[in-house]
């Protein structure tokens, strides 16, 4: 790797933070870094929306939360900026966080088009204010856009002020080799593993069918979803599922730090019309971009798992137990992530509840936090054990209003007989003495003294235990 590409790669890590992009003016995606792996499809998507319909000019910056336009949820709000004549920057930032299911994304909140928001310096003002007075618009929007577009344009200054102190120069011959560089490495690492080809059914709970026909072959890989069938509850874009396939083969294949139009080209994805994977406007997708984001993950690793047998894994949690509590106007909206899946050689890694504030909560509403912590796992049991879920419960000091949002594929798939399956996600609720099990998506009114449970799902085990 020579000086030049080794600093544009360094260059680009620096300045993509959080779920981001760039992509040159013609649409050569150079680099997407972020957690979330639609991001992976659907920010190129929101560029290529935004340059098919709009002439965004140096410094100019659109914005939009539509899925159908290369967005994600409606909480979240993607920006798109002209940093300068030849590029664009995709940044997306979360908003209020909310879970609002409906059965169509109407119903979800408010629906933002591409929308030129900024323009020779300005901000459209009008439009602004023409958002902010809709109903469903989280409180002090229009400041929160304005922060935002500050916020980019400096750091914009400071990427220029470095290539100016630098010297150095994006050049379209050095974008072509830094792509030509990110194909070859992941065709090595593809090619350095088996070839072959397999297929995997998974049914979500809801109904629908996901077959993936997978195909290895001279490093490149090819998934085929035909036979997958048409929605019933579960709708995903067809660029956030593209985002997911390629952002769980990068991870497994250890390139995701070369996501480009480059490694793209290693990945073939076929989806027939009319299936739950290319979601029609208006049908909502908040479903889809948690469950059926985690059905794709899952039927990806296990796929990989049956063609590459010495590196067999078992499955993790792939679906995070989304949960929003709200008592009047406070509100709070929180994850908890699952375990992940064991391996020949350890166990899975169990999750985390770091970024879990349990004070915030206790603060913000009035409920009294019980337990929050590593669940007792029952599953994922093996030679080495799967990663165990979290388990988050509280106590209601006043009625308080439960939301929540988990994997909807509790109907296992087959798996190998070295591994077994980890626990799915459990919500339970303590009244009057009694404990019912609930529904692993819905809205509950949780009364004073009731007591609410909240359990992550766990990873496999691998291997008999001795």
């Amino acid at each position: 790797m020579s000086y030049q590409i080794e600093l544009f790669h360094s260059l680009l890590n620096d300045f993509l933070q959080g779920e981001s992009a760039l992509l040159t003016i013609e649409g050569e995606v150079l680099a997407v870094r972020g957690e979330h792996p639609a991001t992976y499809g659907t920010l190129s998507a929101a560029a290529g929306v935004v340059g098919k319909y709009l002439k965004l000019q140096e410094g100019d910056i659109a914005i939009l939360n539509d899925p159908y336009s290369g967005g994600s949820t409606l909480d979240e709000m993607t920006f798109v900026m002209a940093i300068s004549e030849d590029l664009l920057w995709v940044s997306r930032r979360p908003m209020m966080k909310s879970i609002k299911s409906g059965k169509s994304v109407e119903e979800e909140g408010l629906r933002i088009p591409p929308t030129p928001l900024r323009q020779h310096g300005k901000v459209n003002d009008v439009i602004l204010s023409a958002m902010q007075a809709h109903p469903a618009c989280p409180p002090h929007f229009a400041d929160w856009i304005k922060a935002q577009f500050a916020e980019m344009t400096l750091k914009t200054q400071r990427l220029f002020e470095t290539l100016e102190a630098t010297g150095f120069d994006i050049t379209a011959e050095l974008i072509e080799d830094y792509l030509e560089l990110s194909r070859n490495l992941a065709t090595q690492r593809i090619s350095e593993n088996a070839s072959g080809e397999t297929r995997v059914d998974i049914v979500l709970d809801s109904g629908e069918l996901l077959r993936l026909n997978l195909e290895i072959h001279e490093g490149r890989i090819r998934m085929d979803f035909g036979g997958t069938s048409s929605a019933k509850t579960i709708h995903l874009t067809e660029s956030a599922a593209f985002g997911t396939c390629f952002h769980t083969i990068s991870r497994y294949y250890g390139f995701t730090q070369y996501a480009n139009s480059g490694t793209f080209s290693t990945l073939q994805v076929t989806k027939p019309a009319g299936c739950w994977l290319m979601a029609k406007y208006p049908a909502s997708t908040l479903k889809g971009m948690n469950s059926g984001v985690a059905a794709l993950q899952a039927a990806i690793e296990l796929a990989l798992t049956h063609i590459h047998t010495k590196r067999e894994k078992a499955l993790s949690s792939y679906s995070p137990l989304s949960v929003q509590l709200q008592n009047q106007s406070s509100q709070v909206v929180f994850k908890l992530s699952g375990g992940q899946g064991a391996k020949a050689t350890k166990d899975g890694a169990c999750a985390t509840i770091e970024s879990l504030s349990i004070e915030k909560i206790e603060r913000e509403l009035p409920l009294k936090v019980i337990r929050a912590d590593l669940r007792h796992s029952l599953g994922g049991k093996g030679k080495h054990n799967g990663g165990r879920g979290l388990i988050f419960k509280v106590e209601a000091l006043e009625d308080i209003h439960a939301t929540w949002l988990s994997d909807l594929t509790l109907h296992k798939p087959r798996i190998s007989k070295n591994c077994s399956h980890g626990d799915p996600c459990e919500v339970s609720l303590e009244s009057n003495g009694s404990t019912k099990v609930l529904p692993v998506l819905g809205t509950q009114l949780i009364a004073k003294g009731d007591v609410l449970t909240l359990c992550s799902g766990s990873g496999g085990g691998f291997g008999k235990a001795e």
